[in-house]
């Protein structure tokens, strides 16, 4: 189980263990797809945003879509995975 008391699942776009369905950092919404097709928008509560797409907005601004900096929070030493 490593160093989480509980089993945490990992945000399939940030990398991050917070737990949630729609994640505090990144503010993806997990749909359970992950990496099956990641460069394919689904629909559902991600829209039009594709996982690939949402990875590298998290990498250039630090939320999953442009418009939402700021509304995600810093990962913190209880999220690493």
């Amino acid at each position: 189980m490593g160093k989480h008391s509980i089993d945490l699942d990992v945000c399939p776009c940030c990398g991050y263990r917070t737990g949630d369905p729609t994640c505090p950092v990144c503010r993806w919404t997990d749909d359970g797809r992950a990496d099956a097709d990641p460069e394919v928008a689904r629909g559902g509560p991600n829209g039009r945003l594709s996982l690939a797409d949402a990875r590298l907005n998290y990498q250039i601004f630090g939320t999953s879509r442009p418009g939402w900096r700021g509304e995600g929070r810093p990962p913190g030493r209880e999220d690493l995975p």
